[in-house]
């Protein structure tokens, strides 16, 4: 236990008569800096464009880390850091220039697509609902959304639970034949689809 004391005064006296303050990181927004100083009350600036820029929310994670909150633009390239003190000089500290890239997000929605397989045409639905499915297929062969909601359903009845239009069950569908489209009148599509739904609730 006396050791331990005798090796933080140790340390405290060194902290005094050598202040510090250097880069450790940046990550998530945060910037922490190594500070070795004989207060931690004081002010941080940022240099940028020839003036000092204030920065706020600094706080002190453990003995000698400093964690402030800096936008990455701010660090796009290497600035300097200052530490100020009452009554003390400025202390600063290089930042090396952070890159601010942003990965690409992912699509929320995985695309329809339509595939041949052993000689039959395939709809892969991609976890997708119903509706989005036949939205895709509109785009492609110009017939209503109901329509292709209405031509899925007739073309692959075992893949709804309870031949039920609204519980699409299965992701890989069989494309209804072009030829059944003219045998579809979308009005009456879109009212089948609206009474099934009705039922439901």
């Amino acid at each position: 236990m006396i050791a331990r004391v005798i090796g933080l005064l140790c340390i405290f006296q060194w902290s005094w008569a050598a202040e510090s303050f250097q880069f450790q990181s940046y990550r998530d927004g945060f910037l922490r800096m190594m500070l070795i100083t004989p207060s931690v009350q004081g002010e941080l600036f940022l240099r940028g464009d020839d003036k000092l820029v204030p920065l706020q929310g600094g706080i002190i994670e453990d003995l000698f880390t400093l964690r402030i909150p800096v936008s990455c633009q701010l660090l796009s390239s290497q600035k300097t850091i200052y530490w100020s003190s009452p009554g003390r000089p400025l202390i600063k500290g290089q930042v090396p220039a952070q890159s601010c890239k942003r990965l690409p997000e992912l699509p929320l929605k995985l695309p329809v697509r339509v595939f041949s397989k052993g000689g039959k045409c395939l709809i892969d639905t991609a976890g997708n609902t119903l509706w989005h499915t036949a939205s895709e297929l509109a785009k492609k062969n110009r017939a209503s959304v109901y329509q292709n909601i209405y031509a899925l359903f007739l073309t692959n009845k075992p893949a709804f639970a309870g031949q039920d239009i609204h519980r699409l069950r299965a992701q890989v569908l069989h494309c209804p034949d072009p030829a059944l489209f003219e045998h579809i009148n979308a009005s009456h599509a879109q009212q089948l689809f609206e009474e099934a739904l009705l039922l439901r609730k």
